[in-house]
């Protein structure tokens, strides 16, 4: 494969140079004819010229770049075109980011006429007077807040084929939520939408080299992607999560390192290990990317079980026989994968060494690995596998949404993203009146740093002043644009009285006791005691943890777990009131046998619509049958 980025290098060199030579004669020919402004031949000649020129200039620009091995001609091609498109327009892009950073309201303001414009003569526009709103106010004063349900009778009515009812232009596809603190909700996707949602996307990509060196354009990037179980509307629309991939996409798969038919596999143990495959096989490998940190973990986690396996695949360009793959696409990655000696023997003495720090020595080349960090994997990854390389959070957004906020402080310890107000039109809702059915919200440019908030949308999904149920906190300004920290989800709450006990409170004191001492917390969720015991008049929570010892015991403390409630008192006023006056007990804490959430994510995946690519472990669990199958792996209960 080597030879092969060699050969591309003197390939594209001999292109540059026979296509000047070319454009060279066509333009000395031209010169010695009379009259070859007019005469139709010559003027093709000329432009023949022009675009060999043309063509010669790129290809002496790709010979001097780091190319990927395994790019054909027209991925090359494709991903040159792609990322230095994108280098050229970041000037302008930059600056309408500033622009509208700087005028945050007014940005706003714009995208609520647009959106109005849009929708008014749909039957929801006509219904709901949207053509008479023109400014926040109008919004505020003649749209009331709602919730999916609100919205749930129109878009089944456009996933069945209507026309006119939602949306001013027919969707291309539905987005599925993950259905993490409820059923799955269906959210159409339009050009609209899709415009706001990749110019977003180039925004946060812009925001990462400024402070990290920009790779090649024509360096492959590996994508953690496993290919989710889709379903089809009424009219043929594919149905599926928001992270989606089609493999017939070229423009899309022209940088990633995996070959097409890898995005057709949907089982995530062999997809992992494909596109690892693939991405050991690249030695000039840019960026390691999935949509959450916890799959670039156990990515690199079956990289270090696998690896033996993995580099007799590359010896023999055959994919292992014991990972179970379609027939056919085992038969279509076979035509990809190349065997390379070189490469084997370079990453056998690698993996010899050990994997701390793996990623950047058998990836000199890799400027960082990316994903949205929400369960605090990137300092797990950061403090082994990827020592050396930055690993960066670069967004916040949701399936409704799209991505709606970005990372510009990529250096951080702390992860805050700045609102794009170009995405949706946001409004916020203070977390101390969320619980009331009507609260008042405030705008862009009256959020105060410190304060917590619900995020309201109106979104280029057709979804008008929506409760998305996230609960975030204003950590900043950019010019004039407040930045923020997701913090957690309203529909997640533990709820015995009134207390409304939010999961970062949980968090926080979970891993200030039981995740202390060198003992690392793997993850956790939580129940309300009625829901397992319905007949049992006492109240408490119950809490499902794993964790690794390191060299310690498997175990909790009853000093932990004592310490554990008295952080959740001094955190939370109104826990602490019930708690003093008996009417709720002292929290149970259930240590879980190693690798129940991992056993946990793959049974959440058969019973909900939520994705591998998007998944995020419950914090709450709502039914008894999940309560009891987590309690079936406890092997300690905490005494109350």
């Amino acid at each position: 494969m080597c030879r092969m980025a060699a050969m591309w290098k003197f390939r594209c060199a001999a292109w540059g140079i026979i296509s000047s030579l070319l454009a060279a004669i066509l333009f000395s020919h031209c010169q010695f004819l009379e009259d070859y402004m007019f005469y139709i031949p010559q003027i093709a000649e000329g432009v023949i010229a022009i675009l060999l020129l043309i063509s010669s200039l790129i290809a002496f620009h790709i010979s001097s770049l780091r190319c990927s091995e395994s790019h054909t001609l027209t991925s090359l091609l494709l991903s040159y075109k792609r990322h230095q498109g994108e280098r050229l327009t970041t000037p302008f892009n930059w600056a309408k980011a500033n622009h509208v950073w700087k005028h945050p309201l007014e940005t706003q303001e714009d995208l609520i006429r647009e959106l109005t414009r849009r929708h008014a003569k749909t039957e929801y526009g006509r219904k709901n007077r949207l053509g008479e709103i023109q400014c926040f106010d109008d919004l505020r004063r003649k749209h009331p807040l709602t919730t999916y349900g609100h919205f749930n009778d129109y878009i089944e009515r456009l996933a069945d084929g209507e026309e006119g009812v939602f949306l001013d232009e027919k969707p291309l596809r539905f987005g599925v939520t993950s259905g993490t603190t409820g059923i799955g909700k269906k959210i159409p996707y339009s050009s609209f939408w899709l415009d706001g949602d990749t110019w977003a996307s180039q925004i946060a990509h812009m925001a990462m080299f400024r402070d990290i060196p920009a790779p090649s354009p024509v360096q492959k990037r590996c994508f953690l992607y496993t290919h989710p179980q889709i379903s089809l509307t009424k009219t043929g629309l594919v149905l599926s999560p928001y992270a989606y991939i089609h493999h017939r996409d070229t423009l899309r798969l022209s940088d990633l390192s995996s070959p097409p038919p890898a995005f057709t596999i949907t089982h995530e143990p062999s997809a992992v290990y494909v596109h690892m495959l693939f991405a050991i096989a690249d030695p000039n490998l840019a960026l390691l990317s999935a949509m959450f940190t916890p799959q670039l973990y156990r990515a690199l986690k079956s990289l270090e079980i696998n690896w033996r396996a993995m580099l007799d695949d590359l010896s023999t360009g055959r994919i292992n026989c014991k990972i179970p793959l379609d027939p056919n696409v085992r038969q279509s990655l076979k035509d990809y994968l190349r065997p390379d000696s070189a490469r084997v023997s370079q990453l056998n003495r690698e993996f010899e060494k050990g994997f701390h720090g793996i990623v950047k020595r058998i990836w000199p080349h890799l400027v960082a690995m990316e994903g949205v960090d929400i369960l605090g994997f990137r300092k797990k990854l950061e403090e082994t596998y990827s020592f050396g390389v930055p690993c960066v959070s670069w967004g916040y957004g949701c399936t409704e949404s799209g991505v709606i906020s970005t990372n510009l402080w990529f250096q951080e310890k702390e992860t805050r993203y700045i609102f794009l107000p170009g995405s949706a039109v946001l409004e916020f809702i203070p977390e101390e009146n969320n619980l009331e059915e009507d609260p008042k919200t405030l705008l862009i440019n009256e959020v105060v740093v410190g304060a917590r908030y619900e995020l309201v949308m109106t979104t280029r999904t057709g979804l008008y002043r929506y409760r998305n149920g996230d609960i975030i906190q204003i950590v900043g300004f950019h010019d004039n644009c407040p930045a923020m920290r997701m913090l957690y989800r309203t529909g997640e709450y533990l709820n015995l009285v009134y207390e409304k006990m939010n999961t970062q409170v949980v968090d926080v004191a979970l891993r200030a006791t039981v995740g202390s001492d060198g003992i690392q917390l793997v993850d956790w969720t939580g129940a309300e005691s009625p829901i397992y015991h319905p007949d049992n008049s006492e109240l408490y929570y119950i809490l499902f943890v794993e964790i690794n010892p390191g060299e310690g015991k498997l175990s909790v403390t009853q000093e932990q777990k004592a310490k554990f409630d008295e952080c959740l008192q001094q955190d939370h006023f109104y826990y602490k009131g019930l708690r003093g006056s008996s009417t709720i007990s002292p929290a149970q804490i259930k240590l879980v046998r190693p690798g129940t959430f991992s056993e946990f994510r793959d049974f959440n995946l058969s019973h909900t619509t939520a994705s591998i690519n998007q998944y995020k472990t419950p914090r709450k669990l709502r039914t008894r049958e999940r309560i009891e199958w987590m309690m079936e792996r406890v092997i300690e209960s905490g005494a109350k």
